[in-house]
């Protein structure tokens, strides 16, 4: 595969991804960072819930202006696990700083007060 296949590519999985997606915003936080999930690609199964979520930084971080990802979420155990994970260098996330993330990170109990602690309440009671 040629580098411009792999390019062209790359960019239809990124803008068809965005296209039909329904993001939500869910939280604004103190420090001005924007927090989404996507609505549409919802998977439950039984108190799992695999859901999409972006974030647009009010301030770049590490060179990073916004960030999706794809999280397990367990509302029993009130649990998170990352899927995948992808930095951007603009707020639109379609230039990916680096490769997607596709190593799922270990589970971890979420922190009360957090983002995905609000998000947890929103969707487990859907």
């Amino acid at each position: 595969m040629t580098y411009m296949t792999k390019i062209l590519l790359i960019s239809l999985l990124v803008f068809s991804s965005g296209a039909s997606a329904d993001w939500i915003e869910f939280s604004v936080r103190s420090n001005g960072d924007v927090y989404y999930y996507d609505d549409t690609r919802l998977e439950k199964n039984g108190s799992v819930i695999n859901v999409w979520t972006r974030i647009r930084y009010k301030t770049s971080v590490m060179a990073a202006s916004s960030y999706e990802s794809l999280l397990r979420l367990d509302c029993v155990e009130n649990s998170e696990a990352i899927l995948q994970d992808t930095f951007y260098t603009d707020k639109a996330w379609t230039k990916p700083a680096m490769a997607t993330n596709t190593n799922a990170k270990p589970k971890k109990h979420v922190a009360e007060n957090s983002t995905t602690a609000l998000l947890i309440s929103i969707l487990c009671e859907k």
